[in-house]
C-alpha cells in the first residue's frame, strides 16, 4: 500500500466501511497463499469473506487438515474473539479475498448487550463446535491413513 499526499486518504476510504452511524470497520484485501491468523496465536478479531475463498485449516497429528472453505458472507475468527481464547485453526486466502475486520472490542460490546440466555447459547454453540472441529480433524487423519494403507496393499503408489 502507497501512503503520499491524498492517495492515503483516499485509500483509507476505499478500505474502511459502516456497519452502523459511528461504527467503522475495517476492509482488507488479502492475497493469494497470504495466512491471516495462525492457530494457537492469540485472539483478537472476527472476520467477514466481502469476496474471494478462505480456507480453515488445523494440525492434526502433525498434518494439516483442511476444515473448510469460506466464501463471500461467511463469518470466521468469531469463536477467539468471544472467548479470548488461542486461534483453534488457521484461515489462509484461497484466492485474492477481501474481508471486513470486525474488532474483539466490537464483538465483546455487542455480545454484553445481549440477554443472558443468549450469551450462554453462544457459548455452548462454541463449544460444541470446537468439539465438531477436532473429532473432523482427527477422522479425517485416520481417513487418510487408512486410504495410504489401502493403496499400498493393492500395490498403488500412495499419494
Amino acid at each position: 500500500m502507497t501512503s503520499s499526499g491524498d492517495g492515503s486518504n483516499r485509500e483509507a476510504e476505499i478500505t474502511a466501511i459502516r456497519s452502523k452511524p459511528g461504527e467503522l470497520l475495517a476492509r482488507d484485501v488479502i492475497e493469494k497463499d497470504k495466512v491471516i491468523f495462525r492457530e494457537g496465536q492469540d485472539s483478537t478479531d472476527a472476520f467477514v469473506v466481502e469476496s474471494g475463498r478462505v480456507g480453515v485449516f488445523k494440525m492434526a497429528e502433525g498434518k494439516q487438515v483442511r476444515l473448510a472453505v469460506l466464501e463471500k458472507g461467511a463469518m470466521f475468527g468469531e469463536m477467539a474473539a468471544i472467548t479470548g481464547e488461542k486461534r483453534s485453526a488457521t484461515t489462509m486466502a484461497l484466492e485474492q479475498s477481501v474481508i471486513v475486520r470486525i474488532s474483539r472490542t466490537m464483538v465483546q460490546q455487542k455480545i454484553a448487550a445481549c440477554d443472558p440466555f443468549i450469551k450462554a447459547l453462544i457459548h455452548i454453540l462454541i463449544n460444541n463446535l470446537s468439539r465438531v472441529n477436532e473429532r473432523y480433524a482427527v477422522q479425517n487423519k485416520v481417513a487418510d491413513k487408512l486410504l495410504h494403507d489401502l493403496k499400498a496393499s493393492t500395490g498403488k503408489a500412495a499419494d
